[in-house]
This record gives C-alpha cells, sequence and structure tokens, in this order.
C-alpha cells in the first residue's frame, strides 16, 4: 500500500498537472493537516494519563530524538548539501509515530513504554520545535515562531482538547476509537498521495533540478532510519531495548511531511520527500521484525514474550 498512493500521486500529476493551490490556498498542506489531526484525535482517545510512567529511558530517547534532526541537517547544511540536510532534519526531528505502540504490541514488547515514549517525544518536540524552526527556516523572528506554534497547536492541541473532551461526555469512547483503524489507514494513504503529487509538480515546475537527488534523499532517510533504531536498542537501556529501539526509531512521519509542506520554503516538496521515505524503511524494518518473533515464537513460545505491561 505505500507504493499504491506514491504511485498514483505521480501518475495523476504527471498526467493531468492539476494544483494543489487555489486561491492562495495550500490545499496539500491543508489536507494532510486534516489528516494528521484526525489521527492524532484517534490515538489520544485511546491514552489513560494514568497508564503513561516516564523513565529516564524515555528521556534519554527524547534527547537522541532530538540530536537525529539536529546533528545531519548540520552536517549537511556546513558540506554545502542544503536540500539534503532539509529533509535530513524534518526526517529526523519526528517523534514516536501513532502506530508505534500498536507493532510493540504485536512484538509481544511493553506497550505501555512505547505509549509513554509516545506522549512525551510528540510533546515535548513540539514544544522544541517552536525555538528550533525558524532557525532552520531561516527566518528566526517571533513572527516564525508563533507561525510554528499555531500550526502545531492546530494539529495536536485541537486534537487533545477534542480527545479530553469526547471522553469527559462518553468514556466509552476510548474502546470505538479502535475501529477506526481502516480510517486512519486511509488518511495516511492519503497524505503520501499528496506529498507524491507535489513532488512531481515539483520536478515539473524545475527542470533544471536533477533528478538524482530524490535517490539521495532517499539514502539520507535510510542512514537515519537505521541509526535511529540502533541507537535506541544500544545506547539506551538494555532493559527496555526492544521498546527503546521501536520508540526511536519508528516515527510520525505525518507530521513531519506537514512540517516540511509548511515550513519548508521553496524546496518545501523535496524536504517532505525525507520523511516520506522514512515511511518505507521504518515499515519495511517493522515487517522484518515481525517475522522474524512470529519465528521465534513458533520455534520458543517462552523466550520470544518479553511482558505487555
Amino acid at each position: 500500500m505505500i507504493f499504491i498512493p506514491f504511485g498514483l500521486g505521480i501518475a495523476l500529476q504527471t498526467a493531468f498537472r492539476f494544483s494543489w493551490e487555489a486561491d492562495g490556498v495550500n490545499l496539500s498542506a491543508w489536507g494532510i493537516r486534516i489528516a494528521l489531526m484526525a489521527m492524532f484525535l484517534q490515538i489520544c482517545l485511546r491514552i489513560d494519563v494514568g497508564e503513561l510512567k516516564p523513565k529516564a529511558e524515555h528521556f534519554k530517547i527524547l534527547f537522541w530524538n532530538v540530536f537525529m534532526g539536529l546533528a545531519p541537517y548540520l552536517i549537511l547544511k556546513s558540506a554545502g548539501f542544503d536540500i539534503l540536510a532539509l529533509a535530513a532534519f524534518f526526517t529526523g526531528i519526528a517523534p514516536t509515530a501513532n502506530a508505534a505502540p500498536v507493532v510493540m504490541g504485536f512484538l509481544e514488547g511493553r506497550v505501555g513504554f512505547v505509549l509513554t515514549g509516545f506522549a512525551i517525544t510528540n510533546l515535548a518536540v513540539d514544544i522544541l520545535l517552536v525555538a528550533i524552526l525558524p532557525f532552520i527556516g531561516g527566518r528566526p523572528s517571533a513572527e516564525f515562531a508563533w507561525a510554528v506554534f499555531t500550526q502545531l497547536f492546530i494539529v495536536a492541541g485541537i486534537p487533545i482538547a477534542a480527545a479530553c473532551l469526547l471522553r469527559k461526555i462518553y468514556a466509552p469512547i476510548k474502546f470505538y476509537s479502535a475501529k477506526f483503524a481502516m480510517f486512519n489507514f486511509s488518511l495516511w494513504s492519503f497524505s503520501l498521495f499528496i506529498i507524491a503529487s507535489k513532488a512531481a509538480e515539483f520536478f515539473a515546475s524545475a527542470p533544471s533540478m536533477p533528478k538524482s537527488v530524490v535517490f539521495e534523499i532517499a539514502a539520507v532517510s535510510m542512514l537515519i532510519c537505521a541509526a535511529n533504531f540502533a541507537i535506541g536498542k544500544f545506547f539506551v537501556s538494555k532493559e527496555f531495548s526492544r521498546e527503546s529501539s521501536q520508540t526511536l526509531g519508528q516515527k510520525n512521519t505525518a507530521l513531519a511531511i506537514f512540517l516540511a509542506l509548511v515550513f519548508g520554503g521553496a524546496n518545501a516538496p523535496l524536504a517532505a520527500l525525507g520523511p516520506t521515505f522514512y515511511v518505507l524503511w521504518h515499515n519495511v524494518w517493522n515487517a522484518a521484525q515481525m517475522y522474524r518473533h512470529d519465528k521465534q515464537k513458533r520455534l520458543n513460545p517462552a523466550a520470544a514474550k518479553i511482558g505487555s505491561s
């Protein structure tokens, strides 16, 4: 399914050359914004604050999360690779994905640990982005910081407030929210369709841009993905190595794509390709983990399960 919306976006944009701008409104950003809000609302409806149990490992994960956004950006920027630097930043800075606790459930690990990591990284990274993004965008001003805050409040703050209100009005909605998984999957696919179309539109409007940059962005995204899963496994905690690896490695790519499109400047579609390729890389690794886990479980059921607190 990763390739279907991506292929359709490129094919339809190439065939019909349609625009995502209408009366000065960025329809692509709005489309992803709405999808992101709906997906975030769904996961927030299922979270109980009392279930969140922060540990020292979560703050180590947060440190590495920010480090993997800034370090590749600074290295590539200083080397003169501005587009790659931008793509690397939006790829690395993305917090933990909504689906990371679900994948950890499949792996029979500590779902509560990953869920706590999701809450901490998403909240903390959103706050830090208000200070960081103005410098990344080349406009370190209070106005730009306010624009970042406004967008993040819309896509994260409003769903959180709505989830709290809905839970207050009708508590059982927590259990019904899981039934919208396929709807969320459709929204995620629609986001991939948009960014693929935007990338095709960008190359059509900039014929001098070498197509090889796409492969370079894909390679940078893959390296960041591999580094995240490895850092989580080997440099955070031996006790929570599987959970830390998943929390750091599986990214909220929809949020990163949205931020890249809104604040990525003239090269926004290329910057958004970084987290878009990350969708492929972290899901390839997820599939490999699930295959290996199922194989180990068949051979030795007791050894595969490590608990699900």
